[in-house]
């Protein structure tokens, strides 16, 4: 008999980010022209906030709520490692939709003490990752979700389905909107409904697609399912007869663990972006070394170079009696079409050095700056990835200062012969401006608008200038930055 785990993550969006769950606060997402909640808090919902409402709305109830933008991507990316992380429990699971993970738990409870055992184990783990959850086990995967979303949770017994999932509503079923409001006009609100109606009239009614997802939830049928493969993991290790210490012999067996692991990402069309190079000692310890690259690499040579200034750290201790090197991220390895002129394209020439960098400098301070989506200047830029492609905007933004003070520097100003800064007088020779700037009103409701002036003084210097227009009257005066 088989059994399936469901683990459904109701705040996962929110949760993920580490916010309190006493905090009412939300993430935005679009819809054409429209801002919408994408996710909200356990506070906010307390509160009546809820996924799909639109922002105007939410913010004339809570002026103040805290708003960031919803990222998607990131979002299924952190529950793909979270579905990872379930392997503990079973070898078989799988995110499920955008805010649950199912575990195919078939045979394996009495590793844990029986399913009263092992739903405890997933429960105290699930709270102390800070996540809210809720937890079901059945004979199906259908049923897991339903018992798990719009059930009580916990353990249906073998051979229970239709008496316990009879009174759950018809949205238990996961079926389209439209084919909800359908049964709903019916009057078929509860899967008992459905149960008691003869299959073919409801087929031609609501397609094959209502019949099907009502026959899997029972086991009537079986469900094709797609489980998460764990990745193929790329170790090399290599014993020595003799414990070495010296930094040639090291850097010897490196170049050795090298060529063997490239070999075998080669036939596997892959490239390392993360080795980690480990030696193990003769007491029982270890030290480690890893290096990131800035795109796929598989060339020996440049890779061992990434590892000289790590290895300037080596103790060998009393001795090294193994080496180990493990390519902890890969990619696919994919060769660039090089210009007409033969030489490599800029990427290819690029990346080494940048590699060099971070291993020298560390990976936080290697980024190029980006544009974003913002009129604000604090919100207009963005830290990404050197060699990611850069956005482009159809209006570029007037000249901005290279850097910008955080916050900006409180001046005084007669907005038109002079500014003090820092107890020094600036005479003001030329002006330009003003250039109205007002918030991200959906981030930063609270903050006033913003007149911008580029000035030069009298010695020369140039400087970036704004007041504040709080309900369009004059306000202080700041410096945002310097132009070279």
């Amino acid at each position: 008999m088989t059994r399936f785990v469901s683990i459904q993550l109701p705040f996962w969006a929110t949760d993920r980010l580490g916010w309190p769950a006493d905090r009412r606060a939300a993430l935005l997402t679009k819809d054409g022209s429209a801002l919408l909640l994408a996710a909200v808090t356990p506070a906010a919902a307390r509160e009546g906030l809820r996924a799909g409402q639109r922002l105007a709305d939410a913010l004339a109830a809570f002026p103040d709520l805290p708003v960031e933008t919803f990222e998607a991507e990131a979002t299924h990316q952190a529950l793909v490692r979270l579905a990872a992380r379930c392997r503990r429990w079973s070898p078989l699971t799988a995110p499920d939709g955008e805010a649950a993970l199912l575990l195919d738990v078939t045979g394996v409870a009495g590793l844990f003490g029986g399913e009263e055992g092992l739903m405890a184990d997933i429960a105290a783990a699930f709270t102390g990752f800070g996540l809210h959850h809720r937890l079901a086990l059945a004979e199906t995967p259908g049923a897991a979700w339903a018992w798990a979303g719009f059930g009580t949770g916990g353990i249906l017994p073998v051979g229970s389905l239709r008496q316990m999932l009879a009174p759950l509503p018809v949205a238990a079923l996961r079926l389209p909107p439209d084919v909800l409001a359908g049964l709903h006009k019916l009057g078929l609100r509860q899967i008992g409904a459905l149960l008691d109606q003869p299959r073919a009239p409801l087929a031609n009614r609501f397609g094959q697609q209502a019949v099907r997802r009502l026959d899997a939830v029972l086991g009537l049928t079986q469900q094709a399912l797609r489980w998460q493969k764990p990745a193929v993991r790329y170790v090399e290790r290599t014993p020595f007869v003799e414990p070495i210490g010296t930094r040639e012999s090291v850097e010897a067996a490196l170049g050795h663990l090298l060529t063997r692991l490239i070999d075998r990402l080669t036939a596997a069309g892959l490239g390392v972006r993360r080795l980690v190079f480990i030696l193990e000692r003769v007491d029982g310890t270890w030290q480690d070394f890893s290096i990131g690259t800035a795109q796929a690499e598989r060339d020996p040579r440049v890779l061992a170079r990434l590892f000289r200034d790590p290895l300037d750290g080596l103790d060998p201790g009393f001795g090294i009696e193994a080496a180990r090197l493990e390519a902890v991220e890969t990619a696919p390895f994919l060769r660039r079409q090089p210009g007409l002129d033969g030489r490599a394209v800029i990427r290819d020439r690029l990346a080494p050095l940048l590699d060099r960098l971070r291993q020298r400098l560390g990976d936080a301070s290697v980024y190029r700056l980006h544009p974003q989506e913002s009129h604000w200047p604090e919100a207009a830029i963005r830290r990404a990835d050197p060699l990611a492609p850069v956005p482009s905007f159809a209006a570029p933004p007037p000249p901005r200062p290279m850097q910008l003070y955080t916050p900006p520097q409180p001046v005084e100003s007669d907005g038109a012969d002079y500014f003090i800064w820092q107890r020094r007088t600036h005479r003001i020779r030329r002006a330009e401006g003003p250039e109205r700037i007002a918030p991200d009103w959906w981030r930063t409701p609270e903050s006033p608008a913003r007149d911008y002036w580029r000035v030069e003084d009298t010695a020369g210097g140039r400087f970036w200038l704004f007041q504040t227009r709080p309900n369009d009257q004059p306000g202080p005066w700041f410096l945002h930055g310097v132009f070279p």
